[in-house]
C-alpha cells in the first residue's frame, strides 16, 4: 500500500463483501414476508392514525426525543485492527488520510435511521404543525449537518479523552439536537438558531480539545471490535458465523423445567435439547424477542386480520429458526460421546419446538385478549398452532 488512504480503501471492500456475504442469509425469503407483513401492518395503522391524530399529541417532543437519540449515538467506525496500534504508530502524522474517509463512511452507513424516522414524521408534522414548505425542505437538511457534525464531536470527544465518559459527550449532544428539533418544528426559529450556535460553539470546543491529543489505538480498536461483535451476533441467529463462539449461560432460573423431562434412555435427547436450548444465548434469547415482538404487535395492531398475520409470520420465524439452530448447533453433544442410535434426536428438537409454539401461541393470545379482542385471541393462538405444525412437518421432509 502506498499510503493510508489506499489502506482504507482496501479495508473497506475487504467489509463490504464480508457483509453481503452474511446479509444474503440474514435477508431470507421468510424473513422478507415477516418485514413485509410488518411493515405493511403498521404503515395502514400509522396511515389512519395521522388521519385522525388528536390535535394535542405531542408530536414536537416525540421527534425532538426520537431525532435527539438517532443523531446523538453516532459512532465513529474506523475498521482499525489489533495490529494497528503497532504499524500505524510510525505514521501518526498522516493519519488523517485513513480517519476522514472513515469519518465520512461512518455518516452515509448510519444515515438509514434517520432517514426514515424522517419520512414516517413527515405526515404527522403536517397534520399537526402545518410548516411551510420552506421549513419542511430545510428541517432535512438541517438534521444531516447535525449528523456529521454529531459525527466529528463524538469521535473529537472520544480522541481527546481516550474513550472516557463518552457518555457525557453523547447526553449534551441529546439535550442540544433535541433542544433544536423541538423550537424548529412548534415554529420558535430565533431561538432554534441561538440553540444551533450553541452546537455549533460545542462542536470547536470539543475539537480544540482533541487537537494535538495522541491517537487511542487501544480504544478504537476496542470500539471496532465490539461493533463487529454485535454484527457477527446478529448474524449468527441466521447463520453459522465459524469465527463467534456462542455464549453460554447456565440459567438455574430455569432448572425446573427439566424436573418434567421423563428418565431414561429414550428422553436423553430430549433432555439434551432443552438443556442446549436453554443455555444458548442465540436460541433462547432468539425465541423471547420474537415472542415478545409478537405479543406487542397484537396488541398495537387495530386490525384483527393484520394481526393474525403479524403473529403468524413470527411463528413461522421463531419455529423455523429454532428448528434450524438446534438440528444444525456446532456445540458438543453428549450423544457423540455415548451415540443413542435406538432414538431420534430430530424427534426431540420436534417436539421442543412444537411445545414452545404452543407457550408462544397462549402467550400472545394472553396479549391479543387483554386488549379485548377474546374471539381473535382464539383465532392468533390457532394460526400460530396451525403455521408452527406445518413449519416443523415441512422441514423435518426437507431433512
Amino acid at each position: 500500500m502506498k499510503n493510508l488512504h489506499e489502506v482504507w480503501s482496501s479495508r473497506l471492500q475487504k467489509y463490504t463483501i464480508e457483509v453481503q456475504n452474511y446479509m444474503k442469509y440474514i435477508v431470507t425469503g421468510h424473513i422478507a414476508v415477516v418485514m413485509l407483513f410488518a411493515i405493511g401492518a403498521a404503515g395502514y395503522a400509522y396511515s389512519n392514525w395521522v388521519q385522525n391524530v388528536p390535535p394535542g399529541f405531542p408530536g414536537a417532543w416525540l421527534l425532538a426525543v426520537v431525532f435527539g437519540l438517532l443523531l446523538a449515538y453516532s459512532p465513529p467506525s474506523s475498521l482499525l485492527k489489533a495490529a494497528d496500534m503497532v504499524y500505524f504508530l510510525p505514521l501518526e502524522s498522516k493519519l488523517d488520510e485513513y480517519v476522514n474517509p472513515a469519518l465520512k463512511w461512518s455518516f452515509f452507513s448510519q444515515l438509514l435511521l434517520p432517514v426514515v424516522a424522517f419520512i414516517v414524521s413527515l405526515p404527522m408534522v403536517n397534520a399537526l404543525y402545518g410548516l411551510p414548505s420552506s421549513l419542511l425542505i430545510g428541517l432535512p437538511i438541517l438534521l444531516l449537518l447535525l449528523k456529521w457534525w454529531s459525527i466529528q464531536t463524538e469521535y473529537a470527544f472520544r480522541k481527546a479523552r481516550a474513550g472516557r465518559d463518552a457518555w457525557l459527550d453523547r447526553l449534551v449532544r441529546f439535550a442540544l439536537v433535541l433542544g433544536f428539533v423541538y423550537l424548529y418544528v412548534i415554529g420558535q426559529l430565533v431561538i432554534a438558531v441561538v440553540v444551533l450556535f450553541a452546537i455549533i460553539l460545542y462542536g470547536r470546543w470539543v475539537k480544540q480539545q482533541a487537537a494535538g491529543k495522541p491517537f487511542p489505538y487501544e480504544h478504537f480498536i476496542g470500539l471496532e471490535e465490539n461493533r463487529m461483535l454485535r454484527f457477527y451476533q446478529f448474524a449468527n441467529y441466521f447463520t453459522d458465523v465459524p469465527h463467534l463462539k456462542g455464549k453460554i449461560k447456565e440459567r438455574r432460573w430455569l432448572d425446573w423445567v427439566y424436573k418434567f423431562i421423563g428418565k431414561g434412555p429414550e428422553n436423553a435427547h430430549y433432555y439434551l435439547v432443552w438443556r442446549t436450548f436453554i443455555r444458548s444465548d442465540e436460541m433462547f434469547y432468539l425465541w423471547v424477542r420474537l415472542t415478545v415482538i409478537s405479543m406487542a404487535g397484537v396488541w398495537l395492531i387495530p386490525f384483527p386480520v393484520a394481526a393474525v398475520i403479524f403473529a403468524a409470520a413470527l411463528a413461522f420465524a421463531s419455529s423455523i429458526q429454532i428448528w434450524q439452530g438446534l438440528n444444525q448447533t456446532q456445540y458438543f453433544r453428549m450423544d457423540n460421546l455415548f451415540p443413542l442410535s435406538r432414538f431420534s434426536r430430530q424427534q426431540a428438537v420436534r417436539k421442543l419446538v412444537l411445545l414452545l409454539q404452543v407457550l408462544q401461541a397462549l402467550l400472545v393470545g394472553a396479549a391479543s385478549f387483554a386488549a379485548g379482542e377474546p374471539l381473535v385471541a382464539l383465532i392468533i393462538i390457532a394460526a400460530v398452532l396451525a403455521v408452527s405444525a406445518v413449519t416443523i412437518a415441512s422441514a423435518k421432509k426437507r431433512k
